[in-house]
């Protein structure tokens, strides 16, 4: 079969711009230090790192959940520990009160005392986010969490005592919030029983001899510590958890570490591997641009 001249100057055209195109690919693989350009220059590995890839979108994701739970958690604590610093003002008042000694007029002074306290902890209660959430309404955040009825006197939970979860890690889930509910009981028993407190003490017409009124402090004392007692015991579940996120980020940091590892190794270039056929493909380039002119060349008329 006779080889035209056609034919020759194809192949070698060919050839040089399959190496042309070897040589911008391994210089474009340099200049991203990015062994797989496409899915096609390695399947198997491509699809290696698609699942490290999304592994590494998911860590990136609990990573902002964790650093949304330990942050609502904190302002939770730090109102927590507000509160508890309040009730405890208002045990050393009911205890001065219950001793017996006291007058009308100092009763009605320790009172007024006792409604400023009463309001710091509903202030408390009723703490909002920097979204305008109220924090301890469970999840009808919307809502405020006690409300005064003024027809009755009494104070009410509006909230609930259902809990937000959010996944910190794979299979992993943390509530992000406490409730008011869950502290403070449905009927709001110690405010109420402060509230209630408060009004007999600033009675004009108090009898301090009479029992029923050392009864009622004593009363409200009990409430007191039983409501106290569950609040020091959130704030340690508190405590709890975000001991929980911080060894969750360090695992989730792990992780990421190995993935950043795997996912470096399989598309990440050789740049030595690299540099040596960049050189091969322009030496191949050269030889064939330098056949294919010395083909041009030839012709009959040199032989003659």
């Amino acid at each position: 079969m006779r080889i035209t001249n056609s034919q020759t100057t194809a192949l070698m055209q060919h050839a040089m711009n399959e190496t042309s195109a070897k040589m911008a690919k391994t210089l474009q693989q340099m200049a991203t230090d990015k062994r797989l350009l496409l899915p096609s220059d390695d399947p198997i590995a491509s699809v290696r790192v698609l699942r490290v890839q999304r592994e590494e979108a998911s860590l990136a994701q609990y990573r902002t959940n964790i650093a949304n739970v330990s942050s609502n958690l904190s302002i939770q604590e730090a109102n927590l520990q507000s509160a508890s610093d309040s009730m405890l003002n208002v045990r050393d008042l009911l205890l001065w009160a219950a001793n017996g000694s006291n007058a009308a007029e100092d009763l009605a002074a320790m009172a007024g005392e006792l409604e400023n306290l009463e309001k710091t902890i509903l202030s408390f209660a009723n703490v909002r986010d920097e979204e305008g959430r109220y924090v301890f309404s469970g999840t009808l955040s919307d809502l405020k969490t006690v409300t005064y009825d003024t027809a009755t006197g009494t104070y009410a939970v509006a909230g609930n005592d259902k809990h937000r979860q959010a996944a910190v890690a794979n299979g992993v889930f943390v509530a992000e919030n406490t409730t008011a509910l869950e502290i403070f009981g449905a009927d709001m028993g110690m405010l109420n029983e402060i509230h209630s407190l408060v009004a007999t003490l600033k009675d004009p017409a108090l009898d301090t001899t009479d029992p029923a009124v050392r009864q009622q402090i004593t009363d409200t004392l009990a409430k007191l510590d039983d409501t106290h007692g569950k609040l020091l015991g959130t704030i340690t579940e508190i405590g709890g958890r975000q001991n929980t996120l911080t060894l969750l980020t360090d695992s989730n940091e792990e992780v990421s570490l190995v993935n950043q590892k795997i996912e470096g190794e399989l598309s990440r270039l050789d740049y030595a591997g690299a540099s040596i056929d960049l050189n091969m493909y322009q030496m191949s380039l050269q030889a064939t641009q330098k056949t294919y002119l010395k083909i041009n060349e030839l012709s009959l008329f040199s032989l003659l």
